[in-house]
């Protein structure tokens, strides 16, 4: 046997990436000026927005990372995914020359191994402010993601290179472990945000976002307990075969179907006719501290109001629980998976040659795995990645703010779960109505790598990365992110007259009177 599981690494399309989280848009999601992409950090933003309407038209988002590949080419990863590597590093045809094993340095440090690789379309959204303190917001996206995680260096270095490659890594423990996934699913939301205290100084409003999730494709293989060796193959130089000593594994896919045929009609959207489906939701709380809310106040045909179209804080607490439910696979007409223990088998290469793509795969480890209708599950779960946002924003000087955010995970990666890493990142920025830019600093993809983004808004168009330095090619690359999108926004306007707000030294009683 060859190259046993690049075939493998195949299906799950993360030979250098890393998994679907979609990033978080750090330039993009901390402003007041957020709109549906902080409804989307904390559903409670939507409240008090700085829009009357914002409509989004269409985003996109792709990103990868990685502990165990280091990027080492002569351009960028950004260069190769938008096809602008120069000519000099491009074949006879014009394509572009990729050297894997000079260009991707392995990282070898006997710690387990992790990739990931996603992207996200944010599609139609609506924000609409009904009041002054109603909300409500209406969006869509697809998400779509890879993941391998807990992956023992030795099972990575054989999905990577295979059985022939000099100084591969012998297994030296029984329980080497592998945990990979793919997820692509449709999302629809809506979100509900109203202001509960509007008391001169404090000021706290609350959200929720309740979610139905339809799924296009799932594939996942989970193995534990794998106790492996290379036989050596007289046939081929410096080759093997692996025997399987011991394995327990929970493996499936949907087919091709689950995407093909699907459909907005209600049967789908009800998840009669998908390969799975669930619900989800998010809930938010803001609080902010107002110590010169009265410079804002006015008083029009007999109330006192406030203008909205002004943030009013010297800093804001936010705080949501994200992602909260679970996704249910069970339309057998879609969903194959097995749950099984094995001991003494060969890999054999020729058994995921038989039929292409994603089938050739699952027929390969099927053949591989001598699995059998008992062995078979007829419903899979997997939980969505929930987790908590905690951010504190604070106002440094007129339109200059610094954002500080923890986004902490609590789905485990060990089983057949949607996972998010968690972050940690500072994010000073400069906000105005039609024009923004911030610079977010981040500990990300668990706290393990340092990260420098930028973000921009102007006017209907935003862009930005959350991991900027890729891009040039700076610093040996692990992974990379970048993301654009196209909104209208129709802003909340201001007092016909400046002159009605009262003075910021004026002593006035609760509620300007």
């Amino acid at each position: 046997m060859k190259r046993v599981l690049p075939i493998i690494l195949i299906l799950f399309s993360i030979t250098s990436g890393e998994r679907v989280q979609a990033q978080f848009l750090l330039g993009q999601s901390s402003s007041n000026y957020a709109g549906v992409h902080g409804v989307y950090l904390n559903p409670a933003t939507a409240a008090d927005s700085r829009y009357k309407v914002q409509i989004h038209l269409a985003g996109f988002e792709t990103y990868f990372y990685n502990n165990y590949l280091v990027w080492q080419a002569p351009y960028s990863p950004f260069q190769m995914m938008t096809n602008t590597v120069p000519s000099k590093y491009r074949g006879p045809n014009n394509g572009i020359i990729f050297r894997d094993q000079e260009y991707l340095r392995e990282k070898l440090n006997g710690r387990d191994k992790h990739v990931r690789a996603g992207a996200e379309i944010r599609g139609s959204g609506v924000l609409f402010t009904i009041n002054n303190k109603n909300a409500i917001s209406i969006n869509s996206r697809l998400r779509v993601g890879a993941a391998a995680t807990n992956v023992s260096e030795s099972v990575a270095r054989l999905l990577k290179n295979g059985t022939v490659v000099s100084g591969r890594i012998e297994p030296e423990d029984f329980g080497a472990h592998l945990h990979a996934n793919t997820n692509a699913l449709v999302e629809l939301s809506g979100t509900y945000a109203r202001v509960l205290l509007d008391d001169e100084e404090e000021f706290i409003k609350v959200g929720i976002t309740a979610k139905r999730l339809i799924s296009l494709q799932q594939s996942h293989i989970h193995g534990q307990n794998i106790n492996y060796q290379y036989i050596t193959d007289p046939s081929v130089p410096n080759g093997a075969y692996v025997r399987l000593n011991n394995l327990s594994a929970q493996y499936g896919m949907t087919n091709e179907g689950a995407y093909s045929n699907a459909s907005f009609s209600p049967a789908w959207l009800l998840g009669n006719a998908s390969a799975g489906s669930g619900w989800g939701a998010d809930l938010g709380f803001v609080y902010e501290y107002r110590p010169d809310v009265r410079k804002y106040s006015y008083r029009e045909k007999g109330q006192m109001l406030k203008d909205n179209s002004k943030n009013k804080y010297l800093y804001r607490v936010s705080v949501s629980l994200l992602d909260i439910g679970r996704v249910s696979y069970k339309n057998p007409n879609y969903v194959e998976a097995y749950d099984l223990q094995r001991s003494g088998l060969i890999l054999n290469e020729s058994n995921f040659r038989q039929s292409p793509g994603l089938p050739g795969v699952m027929d390969g480890l099927n053949q591989t795995l001598r699995s059998s209708p008992e062995d078979q599950v007829s419903v899979y779960r997997t939980l969505l990645p929930t987790r908590l946002q905690a951010s504190v924003d604070y106002l440094v000087k007129d339109k200059v703010y610094v954002n500080a955010m923890v986004i902490q995970g609590f789905v485990s990666n060990r089983n057949v779960n949607f996972t998010m890493p968690s972050l940690l990142a500072v994010t000073p920025r400069y906000e105005a109505k039609w024009f923004e830019v911030a610079v977010p600093f981040s500990l990300t993809d668990n706290y393990s790598r340092v990260a420098m983004g930028i973000g921009a808004r102007a006017g209907i168009l935003y862009v930005g990365s959350d991991n900027i330095l890729p891009t040039f090619n700076i610093g040996n690359p692990k992974g990379m992110e970048f993301h654009f999108g196209l909104q209208i926004p129709i802003y909340r306007k201001p007092p016909e007259s400046q002159l009605k707000c009262y003075p910021e030294t004026e002593k006035r009683g609760i509620f300007g009177f």
